[in-house]
C-alpha cells in the first residue's frame, strides 16, 4: 500500500476549517466531513477556494439533489447476497447490521455529493470560466433548501497505522485488489469504519471482489453521469463569487487532488450500492428468527 495522503483533523483544524467541516456535514447531511476536503485543507488555500464555489450550490441543494440522482441510478445488481439466516449463525447481529446500512446511508449519500462537487471543480480549476452575472441569482431563486436529517453515531473510523494482520490484508484487498501495482494514496475512510468490526470487514471482503468487473461497468457509467451533470451545474455558479484560485505548486496539488478523487470515487459509489443490495437489514435479519 502507498503512502496515504495527507489529512487535516478537526481536532487540529482552524476556526475557520472547522465552520467549513461543520457546513459539510450539516449540508449534506452526515456526522463525518469527507476525506477529499480533509485533504484539501492540508493544501494552502485549497480548501477555502473549493468551498467558495461550491457552498452556494450546496446551500441550495441544486449539487445534492442532482448528485443523489446519480447514486439512484446506479445499475449493479449483487454477485453475492447474504442470506440473514447465514449472518446469524456467523454471529452478526441484527445490531451489526443496523450499523452497518447506518455507515452506508452516510457514504451513500456523501459520496455521490463529492464526486459531483469535484467534477465542477475540476472544470473552474482547468477551464477557468467567465463569470456571468446571471448566474447567481438563478441560484438564489430558489425555495430555501432543507438538509435532510443526519444520518448519527456512525461506528468508529480506525486509524489506518492500527491495523494489523488479517484484517490490514483485508483491507488491501478491498482497497488495491491485492494488487501492489494498484496501491492508493487513498484509503476510503468507509473501509475504516469497516475495521472496526472486524466480521463486516470480512463479509464485504466475500461480496466486493467477485464484483469486481461489473463495479467497474457501474462505476463507468456514474463518471460519465458526474461530467454531464458538472457541465450543467458551473452554468449556475457565479465564478466571480469565488476566492482567487490557488497558482503553482498550490493549484498543481489541487488539480492532483480532484484527479485522485474523481478516478475513485466512482469505484466507490459503486460498491456501496452493491453492499447495500448484498446484506440484509436488520428487519430482515430479525423477522428470520
Amino acid at each position: 500500500m502507498s503512502q496515504l495522503l495527507p489529512e487535516q483533523p478537526e481536532s487540529a483544524a482552524s476556526p475557520d476549517t472547522r465552520a467549513i467541516y461543520a457546513e459539510l456535514r450539516r449540508l449534506c447531511g452526515v456526522p463525518m466531513v469527507p476525506l477529499i476536503y480533509r485533504h484539501l485543507a492540508t493544501i494552502p488555500g485549497g480548501l477555502e477556494w473549493a468551498w467558495s464555489l461550491l457552498g452556494p450550490a450546496l446551500r441550495t441543494g441544486r449539487l445534492q439533489e442532482s448528485a443523489w440522482i446519480i447514486s439512484r441510478s446506479v445499475q449493479l445488481e449483487p454477485a453475492v447476497k447474504l442470506p440473514a439466516e447465514a449472518l446469524q449463525i456467523l454471529g452478526v447481529t441484527t445490531a451489526d447490521l443496523a450499523e452497518f446500512h447506518k455507515l452506508l446511508a452516510a457514504y451513500n449519500r456523501s459520496n455521490p455529493v463529492n464526486l459531483l462537487g469535484l467534477r465542477s471543480l475540476a472544470l473552474f480549476a482547468q477551464r477557468d470560466p467567465q463569470p456571468q452575472v446571471d448566474r447567481l441569482p438563478q441560484i438564489d431563486r430558489v425555495t430555501p433548501w432543507q438538509a435532510p436529517e443526519p444520518v448519527r453515531d456512525l461506528l468508529p473510523m480506525v486509524d489506518p497505522a492500527t491495523i494489523q494482520g488479517d484484517a490490514r490484508a483485508l483491507m488491501v484487498l478491498l482497497n488495491d485488489r491485492g494488487d501492489a501495482s494498484r496501491a492508493s494514496p487513498i484509503w476510503p475512510s468507509l473501509y475504516r469504519h469497516f475495521a472496526s468490526r472486524p466480521p463486516l470487514l470480512a463479509l464485504s471482503a466475500l461480496v466486493v471482489p467477485p464484483a469486481f468487473r461489473a463495479i467497474d461497468e457501474a462505476a463507468d457509467a456514474v463518471q460519465r453521469e458526474a461530467g454531464k451533470r458538472a457541465e450543467t451545474l458551473i452554468d449556475e455558479i457565479d465564478v466571480a463569487q469565488g476566492v482567487p484560485r490557488p497558482s503553482g505548486e498550490q493549484r498543481q496539488a489541487i488539480i492532483r487532488a480532484i484527479n485522485l478523487f474523481t478516478e475513485r470515487l466512482p469505484e466507490l459509489i459503486a460498491i456501496g450500492a452493491l453492499l447495500e443490495r448484498s446484506f440484509p437489514n436488520s428487519t430482515q435479519c430479525t423477522s428470520s428468527t
